[in-house]
């Protein structure tokens, strides 16, 4: 049965493999090493983990991070960016994804999160309740980057710029 739990430092390495399995085969690499797995690195490094999560079955098959977003100008909202998401291709198509999205998205809520973030494909992430991004970014306008409002009073996302964390400038991404 899969468990899904909060990442510990222990698991580092674990993840890190999970996370290059799950996107080797986009070829995005960096030095040898797949580009998510990098901003995981980096992320952890920083100090940007805002909420880390795994999927276990006897050992760990899934991830997911979100990090700090800031927005300006600064309207006082609490917002993250989820990113990587990423299942051992063994268990992919088996809902552990989905499982660790609504796990995500119930500790963002906890943790008192009021929008979350990311980029990815919109026909995947609608199920969680993800739209198309009002604000700008530098992804620019896309139905690719998303977002989940979680709090109901959090919709003050005009004229807003997202700033994601500073990992994702150093990567390029």
């Amino acid at each position: 049965m899969v468990k899904i739990r909060e990442a510990k430092d222990k698991d580092q390495e674990s993840i890190y493999s999970i996370i290059s399995q799950a996107f080797e085969g986009e070829g995005n690499f960096r030095d040898g090493e797949v580009i998510q797995s990098l901003l995981f690195k980096e992320l952890i490094k920083d100090g940007h983990d805002v909420v880390s999560l795994v999927a276990e079955d006897s050992k760990i098959i899934g991830h997911v991070l979100v990090s700090p977003v800031s927005l300006e100008p600064d309207n006082g909202l609490v917002c993250g960016q989820v990113s990587p998401l990423s299942v051992h291709p063994n268990f992919q198509s088996k809902g552990i994804g989905s499982s660790l999205m609504y796990a995500v998205i119930t500790k963002c809520e906890e943790k008192g999160l009021d929008v979350l973030f990311l980029l990815g494909d919109p026909n995947y992430y609608k199920l969680f309740g993800f739209l198309p991004s009002k604000v700008r970014s530098n992804y620019g306008p896309s139905d690719y980057f998303q977002e989940l409002v979680i709090k109901e009073d959090s919709t003050e996302l005009t004229n807003v710029l997202v700033s994601l964390a500073p990992a994702f400038t150093r990567l390029g991404l």
